[in-house]
C-alpha cells in the first residue's frame, strides 16, 4: 500500500476528510454533515477515513483539526459549537477506533500552520490565521510552530469581549461560551444575519447578504459596512494580543466582497498606533487550509 497523510476537518456543521500523498497532492476528498451525537460523529468519522484509505490503496497516518480550545493533558477540547463533545476524550477515542495514535489540533491553529508554510503567510515569521464562519477561531504560528499556550487557548480571540461596541453594532447576543457579546457572537454568520434584520427587518443568510452585495444592493451594503467595523474592532484586540506581521483568514465568510479593502480602512481608528502594519489577507488554501494543516500535524509541525 501506499503511504500518505490524512487531514480531518471537524466544523460545526459539515466535516471534511482529505487524502495526501506523501508531498501533501490532493489525492481524494469528501465532505459530509456532521452529525448530531457523540457515538454517530465518532462512528462516521472513523468509516470515513477508513473508506477514503480503502478506497485509494493507501496507508496513513492521521491529524485532526478541531473548533476551540484543546487541552492536551486531559485531552479534552472546548467547542461550543459541538456541544456534544463536553467531557469526551475526542483524540483517544478516534484513535482507539482506528487502532493508530493520531494527531489532533484546533482547528484555526491547523489553518495558520497550512497558510504559514504553504500559504499566503510564507515568508512571515509571525502569522495569526482568523476562521470566520459558524464560529470565530484564531491560530498563531511563530516561525513555523503553533503557539498552543499553556492551556491549549493561545489565538482563541472569539472569547474575547468586543471592545468599542455601539449600539450600531447591534444586538448584543449570547456565545456557547456562556457569555454575551464577545467577538464570536459579534462576528460569527448568525450575527451578519442578525444585524442584516436589525436594520432592514428580513431574514437572510449571510450567503446571500454577500450576493446582494456584490450586485450593489444599497441595504446590503449598508450592513457590510456596519459588519467591517465591527470586523476592524475586533482585529485591533487581535493586534494588541498579538501583533502578527499577516493576518491570513479563511472560513465561510472570508470572500464578503470588500473585506479585506475595508477593514484596514477603519482599524486605525481604534489603535494607539497610527498606522497599523499588519497585513490582512484571504487564505491562499481557501477552505482547504485546515485540511491540509491538520494532515501537516503528521510531520510534527
Amino acid at each position: 500500500m501506499r503511504e500518505g497523510r490524512i487531514g480531518v476537518d471537524i466544523g460545526g456543521t459539515k466535516i471534511a476528510v482529505a487524502l495526501y500523498s506523501q508531498d501533501f497532492d490532493l489525492v481524494d476528498k469528501n465532505v459530509f454533515s456532521t452529525p448530531n451525537s457523540y457515538p454517530s460523529f465518532l462512528k462516521k468519522i472513523v468509516s470515513e477515513v477508513l473508506e477514503i484509505e480503502r478506497k485509494n490503496g493507501f496507508s496513513t497516518e492521521v491529524g485532526v483539526a478541531v473548533p476551540g480550545g484543546v487541552d492536551v493533558a486531559k485531552d479534552l477540547i472546548f467547542a461550543p459549537n459541538l456541544s456534544f463533545t463536553a467531557g469526551k476524550h475526542v483524540k483517544t477515542d478516534i484513535s482507539k477506533e482506528l487502532q493508530r495514535d493520531i494527531h489532533l489540533a484546533n482547528d484555526a491553529n491547523c489553518m495558520a500552520l497550512a497558510e504559514a508554510l504553504y500559504g499566503a503567510g510564507k515568508g512571515y515569521p509571525t502569522v495569526f490565521g482568523l476562521i470566520l464562519g459558524t464560529g470565530v477561531g484564531g491560530g498563531f504560528v511563530w516561525n513555523g510552530k503553533i503557539l498552543n499556550g499553556v492551556n491549549g487557548l493561545a489565538g482563541e480571540i472569539g472569547h474575547i469581549a468586543l471592545s468599542h461596541r455601539a449600539d450600531s453594532d447591534g444586538q448584543i447576543r449570547q456565545c456557547g461560551c456562556g457569555q454575551k457579546g464577545d467577538i464570536e457572537s459579534s462576528l460569527q454568520g448568525a450575527a451578519l444575519s442578525s444585524l442584516f434584520k436589525e436594520i432592514t427587518g428580513e431574514d437572510v443568510t449571510p450567503i446571500e447578504v454577500s450576493n446582494r452585495a456584490k450586485v450593489g444592493d444599497s441595504a446590503a451594503l449598508c450592513v457590510l459596512s456596519q459588519y467591517f467595523e465591527i470586523v476592524a474592532k475586533s482585529m485591533v484586540s487581535l493586534i494588541y494580543t498579538f501583533d502578527p506581521e499577516i493576518i491570513v483568514v479563511s472560513g465561510g465568510l472570508n470572500l464578503l466582497p470588500g473585506l479585506y479593502e475595508e477593514v484596514p480602512k477603519r482599524w486605525d481608528r481604534y489603535c494607539v498606533v497610527d498606522q497599523i502594519k499588519t497585513k490582512f489577507v484571504p487564505a491562499q488554501h481557501g477552505a482547504m487550509a485546515g485540511l491540509l494543516g491538520a494532515a501537516l500535524l503528521c510531520d510534527g509541525v
